[in-house]
């Protein structure tokens, strides 16, 4: 727990570290990393990082700096890789995490994840085709519109707001009649 130094069990944020602690554990999760002892290594990692950062902004909150941090980390990590591997990353946020699930990196290369280079060739070379391949291929589509049907109410309702529209005076009329009489059955209904 040394790299827990600067977090202080007793204070009173402990319950912001706890929220950190599980923010940053469900981001590493929902990468599919599992290894409990790798995970627990790069939470708090993250957490050493976002006690340095707290210090210099005391007013931040530690769940919002943890979860920046990790994030930053993250995408760090994606660009240093992809850079490795020969490709310009760009897009990495999206791109880099999609690359990451189709190359396999969870059950495969789990402890290369945020691990500083040099990485091993056939991963960097997964990295690389998978990020290059994480795209749709531009297509050309021509769509025309279709008339839908949505049957006879609607074509008498169509019909009638047409005829309103002609004659207003007489839709007035109408609306007013529709509202009345809705009163006069309430007024009806509750004497």
């Amino acid at each position: 727990m040394d790299s827990l130094k600067f977090i202080a069990p007793r204070s009173a944020g402990f319950v912001d570290w706890s929220e950190a602690y599980a923010r940053v554990e469900a981001y590493f999760y929902a990468l599919r990393i599992q290894n409990k002892l790798l995970l627990s290594q790069l939470v708090a990692g993250i957490l050493q990082r976002t006690a340095e950062q707290l210090e210099q902004q005391p007013d931040a909150s530690p769940v919002t700096l943890a979860v920046e941090e990790a994030a930053a980390r993250v995408d760090g990590w994606f660009r240093d890789v992809l850079t490795a591997a020969g490709v310009e990353p760009t897009n990495v946020r999206q791109k880099g995490r999609l690359a990451l699930f189709l190359a396999d990196l969870p059950a495969r290369w789990q402890n290369e994840f945020l691990s500083p280079g040099p990485w091993p060739e056939p991963f960097l070379e997964a990295m690389k085709a998978t990020y290059l391949t994480t795209g749709p291929d531009f297509q050309m589509a021509r769509m025309a519109p279709a008339s839908i049907d949505l049957g006879i109410v609607s074509t008498m309702a169509d019909e009638t707001w047409r005829a309103i529209d002609r004659w207003p005076f007489f839709g007035t009329v109408l609306a007013w009649s529709l509202y009345l009489a809705a009163i006069g059955i309430v007024f009806y209904l509750l004497r």
